[in-house]
Formats: structure tokens, C-alpha cells, sequence
């Protein structure tokens, strides 16, 4: 099975991104916890985490799945 890594770069904005959804909210000024933030990004919440510490190997799909949601 291939596995992907994240660039520094990319986990910094994911990082980014999440902590502020996590403190100011969507559009409707709602805060969201990691797990709805994982469900917005279709992955799994224990992913989502994985995702965000140092060195973790996604599967391909997943890291798809990511990129796709840093592009929006």
C-alpha cells in the first residue's frame, strides 16, 4: 500500500484552517469541534488528527481529500 506524507507547508495551513473553524465558525458563526470539521472533509475524525501531528503517511484518497478541501 502506498502512503503519503504531508509537506510542512500543507500541514501548517490544514493546521491553520482547522484551528480557525475550531475558534470563529462557518459562514453561520458556528464553532465547530474536529470531528464535524473531519465530517465536512469526508475522513474520519482520528484521521483528521493523525493528519495534523508531524510525520503521520496518509493513504491516497485521504490526502486527495484534504488538498481538495485547502483548495475551497
Amino acid at each position: 500500500m502506498i502512503l503519503i506524507k504531508l509537506e510542512p507547508e500543507e500541514r501548517k495551513e490544514l493546521k491553520k484552517h482547522v484551528d480557525y473553524l475550531e475558534r470563529h465558525g462557518d459562514e453561520n458563526n458556528r464553532t465547530l469541534s474536529k470531528s464535524m470539521i473531519a465530517y465536512r472533509m469526508h475522513i474520519s475524525a482520528p484521521t483528521l488528527v493523525k493528519a495534523l501531528k508531524t510525520d503521520t503517511e496518509l493513504k491516497p484518497e485521504t490526502y486527495d481529500r484534504i488538498k481538495e478541501w485547502l483548495a475551497k
